[in-house]
């Protein structure tokens, strides 16, 4: 199949492309202008968006398979090393407060190629023997993914238009096959005795060169703004804090699973400190699979009823993992969540960009910032629940975020329905 000709965007500035002619808004039904109607482009913008964030997702998920040999080589507590994954929340935290000035002030492919050369930096000072250097190293790697998280929705949904969310999904896949890769390396390199720098560090290479031949012209809007008597375009999918709202909660229920899995299967199952882990990847490649699949299913159903159906299946399989007497069902229960999962940030994130097409980096901005809040906060309510009261009793909460987010796109749709019979 061939796919169609996309044009250069080198001389245009990162704005929205579509409206609707009675609100000002991009309609949800019809092709903006510009965009790819039918295929979905893998040019070397796109390719360039998707590898940056799958050397996060390497980067980010190594990280925790780092950390146990990274605390006996600088012979801490555990305590001095476990702060580490906590900086990247910090840091998304930060980019969406300060990271839209950045993208202003610098333009998108220089943000771009400083957020991979912070992430590698941050990556090669991880696995020095200095206590200091790595927490440096951990805040270069959260700074840098902070950035990444930031220009590739808002890239992705410029190059792409009504196609976004399926390349959002696209780019999620690869970094969910990036991450699943990373402990496995980390691994290999320990048991053929290179020692774990170099299966952690194995990503490198791709990331300076992706530092050279990284592409994306986009420059900064300088769209005038609107005249004072005239109102300004009502955003195409909600409000932008309504959008990042749905985000918070679809991070926050990723993140509960992801980082606390292995402990559920080692406190209700009795599974060993090595089974654990492994047991929990099935979480990310379920995942995995679900988003490389993501593009003919977003090409086909609105992303309403796919966040829907997500958010069933996904509540289909928490029962199963939590519910579960037996290990393997537990299991395969998780490997369930995962395929739901998959789907609900990048559709929440998609969201969130067209919620605000005027200014797409302002509103990867806020996602950001969404995506910081939860992170820092899901998880953490989640271990503070299960200390008081229990494991089980503490991942009540998984449920409770899917059922908000599905009674909330339930409620957006019904909404959206009434308007467009109102036209």
């Amino acid at each position: 199949m061939t796919l169609p000709r996309h044009e250069e965007h080198t001389s245009r500035p990162l704005r929205a492309t579509a409206s609707n002619s009675r609100t000002g808004a991009a309609d949800p039904t019809t092709p903006e202008r510009g965009a790819a109607t039918s295929a979905l482009t893998r040019d070397r913008v796109t390719l360039s968006l998707y590898a940056s964030l799958g050397i996060l997702g390497y980067l980010l998920t190594g990280m925790g398979a780092i950390l146990i040999p990274l605390q006996e080589q600088l012979h801490v507590e555990r305590a001095a090393v476990a702060f580490y994954p906590t900086t990247f929340a910090a840091s998304l935290l930060v980019v969406g407060l300060a990271g839209e000035r950045l993208t202003a002030r610098w333009g998108h492919q220089l943000v771009l190629r400083t957020a991979v050369l912070s992430m590698a930096g941050g990556a090669g000072l991880l696995t020095t023997s200095s206590w200091p250097l790595t927490l440096t190293g951990a805040l270069l790697l959260g700074a840098g993914g902070a950035l990444t998280v930031q220009i590739v929705p808002a890239g992705l949904h410029v190059h792409h238009g009504k196609r976004a969310p399926a390349a959002l999904a696209e780019a999620s896949a690869l970094s969910s096959f990036a991450s699943l890769l990373a402990p496995l390396a980390v691994a290999t390199a320990i048991a053929t005795g290179v020692g774990w720098q170099a299966g952690y560090l194995v990503v490198l290479p791709l990331a300076l060169l992706l530092i050279g031949v990284a592409k994306v012209p986009w420059k900064p809007s300088s769209a005038p703004s609107s005249p004072p008597d005239e109102h300004p375009p009502l955003p195409a999918a909600g409000s932008l804090l309504q959008r990042c709202i749905d985000v918070l909660l679809a991070i926050g229920i990723e993140f509960c699973l992801m980082l606390w899995s292995a402990d559920a299967f080692t406190q209700w199952h009795h599974v060993s400190a090595a089974q654990a882990p492994a047991l929990a990847a099935l979480f990310v490649l379920g995942m995995a699979i679900t988003r490389a699949a993501a593009t003919p299913l977003t090409a086909r159903c609105s992303p309403r009823a796919v966040m829907l159906g997500a958010c069933a299946t996904a509540s289909l399989g928490f029962l199963l993992f939590w519910a579960a007497p037996a290990l393997v069902l537990s299991a395969v229960g998780l490997f369930l969540a995962g395929l739901g999962v998959a789907l609900l940030y990048p559709l929440a994130l998609a969201r969130v960009v067209q919620a605000s097409p005027e200014a797409p980096d302002h509103a990867a901005a806020r996602a950001a910032l969404a995506s910081g809040l939860a992170i820092g906060l899901a998880p953490l309510t989640l271990a503070v629940i299960g200390d008081q009261i229990g494991q089980r009793v503490g991942y009540l909460l998984v449920p409770a975020l899917l059922a908000a987010l599905a009674l909330r796109t339930a409620r957006d749709s019904a909404q959206h329905h009434v308007q467009d019979s109102a036209r």
